[in-house]
């Protein structure tokens, strides 16, 4: 027997797949998005990866943006894990697998194809501190989401 997914399912798996596609775009492809002024960075040269290896040399928008990206990942996790909601151990492990997978594809992907991008470790901490403020900003929609637990636990979802 197959069952309809509700609204609020089709809503969250197709904003999920086009949150997926834009991160991946933006992380994964050539080109240099900047938003600091003047910053100059040390970097240590991997193959062909630039990498920065000293945090917080320059603070500025691009962190913020970095925070606000990983975000919705982990409103994510707080959805897709409603049955067996993580713990705070689990979710800070989630946050920085998230976060090395990042920065990691890039570093990957600089040596294959030479995307020209920097991998950068305050990148790796700020993307596993939006996943972790995304998980933990949901926590006022609880009620939302226990509204939907009968379709969530019917599979609906």
């Amino acid at each position: 027997m197959r069952v309809n997914p509700s609204p609020f399912s089709i809503l969250v798996r197709t904003t999920f797949i086009i949150y997926v596609i834009s991160v991946f775009y933006l992380i994964f492809t050539p080109g240099t998005y900047s938003f600091s002024m003047n910053a100059v960075f040390q970097t240590i040269h991997v193959g062909y990866a630039k990498v920065v290896a000293i945090p917080y040399r320059d603070y500025s928008m691009q962190a913020i943006l970095n925070v606000i990206m990983t975000i919705p990942a982990g409103v994510y996790l707080y959805i897709f894990g409603f049955r067996d909601r993580p713990v705070l151990f689990e979710v800070l492990f989630i946050a920085l697998g998230i976060a090395v997978f990042n920065e990691g594809g890039q570093f990957v992907l600089d040596q294959l194809v030479h995307i020209n991008r920097t991998v950068d470790i305050m990148d790796v901490i700020h993307n596993g501190l939006g996943v972790v403020l995304g998980f933990y900003l949901m926590t006022p929609f609880n009620l939302f989401i226990r509204s939907e637990e009968k379709s969530l636990q019917n599979g609906k979802f």
